[in-house]
C-alpha cells in the first residue's frame, strides 16, 4: 500500500515530470516491470502531487493485472476512484474491469464519462472493443467518433501526422469503425462516410480503402485477392501472406486444401504474436464452413485460450473473420459471468 507520513497535508512535486510515470518507464527500459509493485510500496504519499497520486493507484490496479489478480485489481481501482473521482484514466480502468467482471452496466455507465482526448487513443480503442464485444454498437461508435470529428478537421491521414498528434492511424480507426457498422447492418452509412474520406482527405492508399469497402461490406475478399498476393511477393511478411492465404482458403473446395493453404504461411520474429491466432480462427472458420463439427471446436477452445477477448474487430475485419468470430461472443459473456463480481 501507498506509505503515509505523519504529515497527511499533500506536497506538490518538486520535479516538473511525473516521478510515478517516470519510475514505469524506467523498469520498462530496464527489464524490471515485474518489480512495479514493490517499487511502488517504496513511495510515500505525501511527496507526491495528485498528478502522482492519480498515477501511483492506476499503476497500482495495473500491477495486480499483471500477475493475474483481477479481484485484488478491482479493489484497487475501486479505492483510486473513491480518492480521485474526476480522474478520467482511473474511472477508465475501472469501467473495464467491472465489464470483464461480468458488471457490464456500471462498468459502462463509468466508461460512457471517459471521452478522447481525455483518455489516451489506446484507451479510447479499448472502450470501442468491449462495446463491440458487448454488441453495444452505438455506444462502441459514440467512443469513436472524436477520432473522425478531428480526421474531418485535419483532412490529413499519414500515420506519422496522425500518430504524433496522439490519434490512431487512420486505417485502425478505420477498421474499428467498419467492424462496428457492418455487424450492426449500418453498410451505407459506413459506405457513404467512406466516400467523404477518399473525396476530401490526402495522404492515404484510397485506392485500396475504395476496395476494401467493397470486399468487407459485401463479404467479398476475392477482391482483394491480388492486392495481399502481390504484398506477399514484395515483402514476404506473414501478416501479408496470411491475409493472402485466407482468401485463397475460402475458395478452397475442400477442407483438407483449406488447411493445407492456411499451414504453408511462414511466420518470423517479426510478426505479431496474433497472427498466429489469425490463422488458428482462420481454421475453425474453415472447418466450420465444411462441416467438421469436431474440428471447429478443437480450433476454437485454442484459440479461445490464446485470445479470450477474441480478435480486435479491425483485426478480424481485415482477415475476414469478422462475422464469423460473431459466432464466439458467448464465449466471452459467458467467461465475465463466471466471474462476476
Amino acid at each position: 500500500m501507498l506509505k503515509r507520513s505523519r504529515s497527511s497535508k499533500n506536497k506538490p512535486s518538486s520535479l516538473a515530470i511525473n516521478r510515478v510515470d517516470a519510475l514505469i518507464n524506467t523498469l520498462h527500459a530496464e527489464g524490471r516491470i515485474d518489480s512495479l509493485e514493490q517499487e511502488l510500496r517504496r513511495l510515500e504519499a505525501s511527496s507526491l502531487s495528485r498528478d502522482e497520486q492519480i498515477s501511483w493507484w492506476q499503476a497500482w490496479g495495473i500491477a495486480a493485472l499483471r500477475q493475474g489478480r483481477r479481484d485484488e485489481a478491482l479493489k484497487r481501482f475501486e479505492s483510486g476512484y473513491h480518492q480521485f473521482p474526476d480522474s478520467a484514466h482511473i474511472r477508465f480502468s475501472l469501467g473495464q474491469q467491472y465489464v470483464l467482471a461480468g458488471a457490464v452496466e456500471r462498468g459502462f455507465e463509468l466508461l460512457r464519462m471517459c471521452r478522447f482526448p481525455e483518455v489516451p487513443r489506446e484507451y479510447t480503442l479499448a472502450q470501442a472493443r468491449l462495446a463491440y464485444l458487448w454488441n453495444r454498437f452505438e455506444e462502441g461508435l459514440n467512443f469513436l467518433q472524436p477520432f473522425f470529428d478531428v480526421f474531418r478537421q485535419v483532412r490529413i491521414l499519414d500515420d506519422h501526422f496522425l500518430y504524433v498528434r496522439g490519434l490512431p492511424f487512420f486505417g485502425q480507426a478505420w477498421g474499428y469503425l467498419a467492424a462496428l457498422m457492418i455487424v450492426s447492418g449500418r453498410i451505407e452509412a459506413l459506405q457513404t462516410q467512406t466516400r467523404w474520406f477518399i473525396k476530401n482527405c490526402s495522404d492515404y492508399d484510397f485506392e485500396y480503402l475504395e476496395t476494401a469497402v467493397r470486399a468487407y461490406c459485401d463479404d467479398r475478399p476475392d477482391l482483394l485477392r491480388e492486392i495481399w498476393e502481390r504484398s506477399c511477393s514484395e515483402q514476404a511478411s506473414g501478416h501479408a501472406c496470411l491475409n493472402a492465404a485466407i482468401i485463397r482458403a475460402r475458395a478452397a473446395e475442400t477442407l483438407a486444401a483449406a488447411q493445407t493453404i492456411l499451414a504453408q504461411v511462414v511466420f518470423d520474429e517479426h510478426d505479431f504474436p496474433w497472427v498466429e491466432d489469425a490463422r488458428v480462427l482462420a481454421l475453425a472458420e474453415a472447418a466450420h464452413r465444411h462441416g467438421d463439427d469436431i474440428g471447429e471446436r478443437e480450433y476454437v477452445t485454442q484459440f479461445m485460450a490464446r485470445q479470450p477477448m477474441l480478435l480486435e474487430p479491425d483485426v478480424a475485419l481485415m482477415f475476414h473473420l469478422l462475422r464469423y468470430q460473431e459466432t464466439l461472443k458467448p464465449n466471452v459473456w459467458q467467461a465475465a459471468q463466471a466471474a462476476r463480481v
